[in-house]
């Protein structure tokens, strides 16, 4: 039989009714001066407690989450914006409300304050009443209350008595209609939270949600009065991955750093503060067996079920890391692996540094055998230095090392391999694959000290495959800039390529091509790349082959390969999507090449897209022709766009005179230095016009693009008979050009000189050759680049290209038309008629099939003739087409 319950004014005696709680426990701790209050989260909440239905918010985070704190600044914006509206009540519970008075003596306190006016008399209750009882005080006590409330329970992880847990768990499982609580814990409690999710009356605010954004950390520094770059922003991101404890310890350390920057690079979790917190809050509460475990995996940034069992001796780690990461102890699980918060994982590695120093290098040497049978060389690798074991790292290296790099790991490598002792960077093999791959991450002073080793070295290098090694890193070192000629010679001169080591052979296959490719040798450099392409592939070495693509698709563009440029840089997107590096510095010639090709296909959007983005991730140290392409590129691309044009031809200008010394290939330059000299003649520069010309003299004399150079300057200073005898030998095939849309623009501009010349005919020809050639490449560039008159050409010669035909029509509507002058603007039913012209159907067919009569359709074209100055219906079509409307 249920106990009757009494209710008295004010706090009950002898037994009965609720205890005495201490004041701070009914309140939000006062907030700090430098909290950042988060309207995200703030709205996560008040959208959480809204409804009809009787809800349970969870806060289910780590320690130094910010939950207390969110809570604070939440539950104070509710009293301040809604003071009429709910009744607000705080309770931060601890080990003593395990005790089922305490808890109850708590709660109603906390709802008697918040009513704030005595409505709510303290009930009469005895110490030992049921669970039920204690429920049907609460829910009396709410109804006596004129507003909904709201219950904050902080710190709901204290409770872990089953009597209290009973208890809690009963006034959510009845909680009254008006009543919504909200829980924070550090992790689930054994409360009923998985009925209430069940029943759709949970809601949750995560520990990813917790975490600061980026923009949130740079608002909390700016509080600081901290202004920092976005480098410090995205180290101080990646370190404390928005932890909000980790982020409050940092700005302690800031604040009495005098240099921010070194500051943030030595912020660790052995950080003396943040350890003690780490300590204290993380570790310390662990049982003894899972500290040691957690010490023992914390050299692996993150840990399977296996590795762990391999380090620990422990069958069940895998239990063990679900538990870590259900308890929330900054452990999180990521598929199949399991990692550490990063600064509990430098806490930890120190501590296990500290304590156990020899544990520490055989736990390594441990992970190093494990990754090695997993087929991870390069983790393999990472934990055989940390053991500090010379002669497995040294296997490594000379093992696996080019294969690394060839797979597209070279950067990782270079670093790991940066962090050797002397000792063994002293061993050649060693040495030459750290040239490698310096060079693969585009450090050229690391790349020329390991070389400097084997060049400075008294005894010279033992077996052909290390001098045909030492002359592949060479040779690979002079496409940067040096003699790359010399140091072709001196690969051709090793067994490179036939040693029998499939990836030094690769190497240098594909350094071979590339080197070929730059000194101008375009069918030894496709030989190269297409055999290193073939290997590569079946071997699964991903950087070689998306390289080989790369130069493929380039050589592809220079020869107007139109269907070989579309395989090659469709294969190569796709790799990069495939493995990642499409915002990578291994993109970066990729999208030069597709830039250009969209530049010469008047796709000016595309254009500049990839220009850009060659441009940004071009690395600061770049082979000689791929920056030549690059910033050609971005040349012509903003030439249109520029607020100083002349600016822009300068600083293009500056940069050909920067690179003289430097070895090109004839073909880039046949490819660039029209550009640059179009564009000084554009600004009105005819002398800079003029050195282009003569600066290539020495590399394009024999070609058809010294022709073309120099008609040009030919025009410009009016000498049209000089030009076209300039041209001859060009479009009698006399002299063959190095790029194919060069043969095009030089028919162009033969075309141009004979219409001048009164030869129509001639021109009308030159128009139809440039077409064919045009036509398979999409060429349009050149047509545009020709200006007015061969669009008046084009226009005359409408139905007269036979074949192309359609490609004209194509050039004629990207061409940008040059009215003759303001005119009336033809009405709806001209324009339409205006379509019909070009066709040879007659008048009556045409008014026929617009469902008019004769007499109207006469009345339209009338109007057309007087509207284009015209009197003729051919002369009709060519003033239209002049003008762009057809």
């Amino acid at each position: 039989m249920r106990r009757p319950v009494t209710r008295v004014e004010g706090t009950a005696t002898h037994g009965r009714g609720p205890g005495v709680v201490p004041s701070p426990k009914l309140a939000p701790p006062p907030p700090a001066s430098d909290v950042l209050e988060r309207d995200r989260l703030l709205d996560a909440l008040d959208q959480a407690t809204s409804g009809e239905i009787p809800s349970v918010t969870l806060l289910n985070a780590p320690a130094g989450s910010g939950k207390t704190v969110l809570l604070g600044s939440w539950f104070r914006r509710r009293a301040r914006n809604h003071p009429a509206a709910e009744h607000l009540a705080w309770i931060s519970l601890d080990a003593n409300d395990n005790k089922v008075f305490s808890l109850w003596s708590s709660i109603l306190r906390a709802l008697q304050r918040s009513a704030g006016d005595g409505s709510v008399p303290g009930p009469a209750i005895p110490r030992d009443a049921s669970a039920h009882e204690y429920v049907g005080a609460f829910t009396d006590a709410c109804a006596r209350l004129p507003r909904p409330v709201i219950l904050v329970l902080d710190n709901a992880h204290e409770l872990s008595a089953p009597d209290a847990v009973k208890n809690v768990n009963l006034l959510l499982r009845y909680l009254p209609p008006r009543v919504r609580i909200v829980i924070a814990t550090r992790f689930p409690p054994p409360l009923i939270l998985p009925r209430i999710r069940l029943e759709g009356r949970l809601r949750e605010i995560t520990a990813r949600q917790l975490n600061f954004t980026e923009e949130e950390i740079g608002k909390l520094l700016a509080g600081q009065n901290l202004a920092l770059s976005k480098a410090d922003l995205d180290e101080i991101s990646a370190r404390t991955e928005g932890w909000t404890a980790g982020l409050r310890f940092l700005t302690l350390a800031l604040a009495a750093a005098p240099d921010t920057g070194a500051a943030i690079r030595a912020f660790t979790g052995d950080d003396r503060l943040l350890a003690e917190y780490l300590g204290g809050e993380i570790v310390g509460p662990q049982p003894a067996q899972i500290r040691e475990f957690l010490l023992s995996t914390s050299i692996c940034p993150d840990i399977s079920d296996e590795l762990a069992t391999r380090l620990t001796g422990q069958e069940n780690s895998g239990h063990i890391l679900y538990t870590l990461t259900r308890t929330n102890a900054l452990v999180t699980r990521h598929g199949f692996r399991y990692r550490c918060h990063p600064l509990l994982r430098d806490y930890l590695r120190a501590e296990l540094n500290r304590r156990h120093p020899s544990a520490y290098r055989r736990l390594h040497r441990s992970a190093a055998e494990w990754f090695t049978d997993a087929g991870d060389v390069l983790s393999a690798l990472e934990h055989g230095i940390a053991a500090q074991d010379d002669e497995l790292i040294t296997r490594y290296v000379q093992r696996s090392g080019l294969q690394t790099v060839l797979s597209g790991h070279g950067p990782r490598l270079h670093t790991l391999l940066g962090a050797l002792p002397d000792h063994i960077l002293a061993r050649p093999q060693v040495a030459l694959i750290a040239a490698v791959a310096a060079l693969d991450a585009h450090d050229l002073v690391a790349a020329d000290r390991y070389l400097g080793r084997i060049d400075n070295s008294a005894q010279p290098l033992r077996s052909g495959r290390l001098r045909a090694l030492n002359a592949v890193a060479v040779l690979y070192r002079a496409r940067y800039g040096g003699q790359l000629d010399k140091a072709l010679a001196g690969l051709r001169a090793t067994s490179a390529g036939d040693t029998g080591d499939a990836d030094l052979d690769l190497l240098a296959l594909v350094t071979r091509g590339t080197a070929a490719l730059w000194l101008g040798d375009v069918p030894g450099a496709t030989e190269d790349l297409e055999r290193a392409l073939r290997t590569a592939t079946l071997e699964q070495r991903d950087a070689v082959r998306l390289q080989c693509e790369v130069h493929l698709a380039g050589i592809a563009r220079v020869q107007g390969d139109l269907p070989g440029l579309a395989v090659h840089t469709g294969a190569a997107l796709e790799l990069a999507r495939s493995r990642g590096w499409t915002e990578t510095s291994r993109t970066a010639f990729l999208y030069a090449v597709l830039g250009m090709a969209a530049y010469q296909r008047l796709d000016q959007e595309s254009a500049r897209r990839f220009s850009a983005l060659a441009t940004r991730l071009s690395p600061a140290v770049v082979e000689p022709g791929v920056e030549m392409l690059t910033v050609t590129l971005s040349a012509a691309v903003g030439f249109g766009l520029a607020a100083d044009p002349h600016a822009v031809v300068e600083t293009l200008r500056g940069h050909r005179k920067r690179l003289a010394a430097e070895p090109v290939a004839p073909w880039l330059v046949a490819c660039t230095a029209p550009i640059e000299q179009r564009l000084a003649l554009r600004v009105g520069e005819p002398t800079w016009a003029t050195d282009v010309t003569e600066r290539h003299r020495h590399l394009l004399a024999p070609y058809a693009e010294h022709a073309l150079l120099s008609a040009l300057v030919h025009i410009q200073r009016g000498r049209t008979g000089a030009a076209r005898r300039r041209l001859r030998p060009v479009i009698e095939r006399q002299t063959r050009p190095l790029v194919a849309q060069t043969l095009i623009e030089c028919w162009l501009l033969e075309a141009v000189l004979a219409d001048q010349a009164g030869e129509q005919n001639q021109a009308h020809s030159a128009v139809g050759r440039a077409l064919d050639l045009a036509a398979p490449q999409q060429a349009l560039r050149p047509f545009h680049d020709a200006g007015r008159r061969v669009r008046e050409l084009l226009v005359r010669g409408a139905g007269r290209f036979g074949r192309t035909e359609e490609f004209a029509s194509t050039v004629l509507q990207a061409l940008p038309a040059h009215p003759a002058g303001p005119v009336d603007p033809l009405t709806s039913r001209e324009l339409e008629l205006l379509t019909e012209l070009p066709s040879m159907r007659t008048t009556e067919q045409i008014a026929d099939s617009l469902f008019v009569s004769v007499n109207t359709v006469k009345t339209h074209l009338r109007g057309i003739y007087r509207k284009l100055g015209v009197n003729h219906r051919r002369d009709a079509v060519v003033a239209a087409r002049r003008r762009g409307l057809l």
